[in-house]
């Protein structure tokens, strides 16, 4: 299975040019257009949710994600010189919030560390044997 990263982004002057990115990089972008959204697949199963929207609009649907229970780790790319205080964040749990102007470095640098996590996490679980049980390395 590809990682796959849920990418939102709605409401901006321009469309979004890091699933372009994302999929430059091999990785499966997923949308909530995508076939499996209706069952919210596409946001337990990503590695990385990637909010794309301008003003406070990224933050809100991040929070309205939490409230329905998603966790899944996410970036915040906002606005230029938005900057989300911390009560807006409070429940959002973000592990970064970047500047749209900021380049596609930083948001690749999130997505990698993602991505080496994920890799890290499968091998623990198949060390364990699905169960927890540690099994011989």
């Amino acid at each position: 299975m590809s990682f796959g990263i849920c990418l939102i982004s709605a409401g901006l002057a321009r469309p979004s040019a890091i699933g372009s990115l994302l999929e430059k990089c091999g990785l499966s972008v997923w949308t909530p257009s995508s076939p499996d959204a209706d069952d919210g697949y596409i946001y337990e199963r990503a590695i990385c949710i990637v909010l794309d929207m301008p003003g406070e609009s990224g933050v809100r649907t991040l929070q309205l994600l939490r409230d329905y229970g998603v966790n899944t780790p996410a970036l915040l790319i906002v606005d230029n010189g938005y900057a989300p205080g911390p009560d807006e964040l409070k429940n959002a749990w973000a592990l970064d919030v970047i500047p749209r102007a900021a380049g596609p470095r930083e948001i690749l640098h999130w997505i990698e560390s993602m991505c080496i996590t994920q890799k890290l996490l499968q091998r623990l679980h198949a060390v364990q044997g699905g169960d927890g049980v540690l099994l011989s390395a």
